[in-house]
């Protein structure tokens, strides 16, 4: 058990070294040298837990979406209304995409590296089409949303927002009234009638 406890860190912080590095470098640029002496360890001891950098890459990709989906699940469960949530929802997205996602762009270049972002951004927007569905019927029931709405396109249009001039337009101080103008607009088209 200790064993296997030992590894699973040891894995751990090989993946927070190579998020680092990927964002830091791109992909091409960085070298499992440089993951490994952020984490600490020998070169070799990588290549124990990650065969391959692409392996490495997808491992890092995984880590860093899970955790993104984690924390947007616990946001929605939150029993408030649903434009707070929304709210809450497009803040955290726009703050992830500020830090790593304008960064894990320098990933994308061979064909290997841009398969693996991209099954990465399908499984995220399976995922979270599904969850914003869920929270846009309930919305639907309890009536802050019109009961008219095709929730598919509304859930297509709220997952395309962030995007990188929205990041930008947020990252100034003005990241709430940016937000908040932007629902309101959404809002208009959602209320009910």
């Amino acid at each position: 058990m200790i064993e296997t406890t030992t590894r699973m860190r040891r894995r751990e912080e090989i993946i927070h070294a190579a998020v680092i590095e990927f964002c830091e470098n791109g992909y091409d640029c960085t070298k499992m040298e440089d993951i490994a002496h952020r984490a600490g360890i020998g070169k070799s001891t990588i290549y124990e837990y990650f065969p391959s950098k692409i392996e490495l890459l997808t491992a890092t990709g995984e880590s860093v979406l899970e955790r993104i989906l984690l924390d947007i699940k616990q946001m929605l469960l939150n029993d408030r209304p649903v434009r707070q949530a929304l709210a809450d929802y497009l803040e955290y997205i726009s703050s992830v995409m500020g830090t790593i996602g304008n960064n894990f762009l320098n990933l994308v270049g061979d064909q290997e590296v841009t398969n693996v972002i991209h099954k990465l951004c399908i499984r995220y927007v399976k995922t979270m089409s599904s969850e914003l569905e869920g929270v846009l019927r309930i919305a639907q029931d309890t009536g802050e949303i019109s009961p008219d709405v095709n929730i598919p396109i509304a859930v297509s249009l709220i997952i395309s927002i962030p995007s990188p001039p929205f990041v930008k337009l947020t990252k100034h101080k003005f990241i709430h009234d940016s937000i908040d103008q932007l629902l309101a607009l959404l809002f208009s088209g959602l209320a009910p009638r």
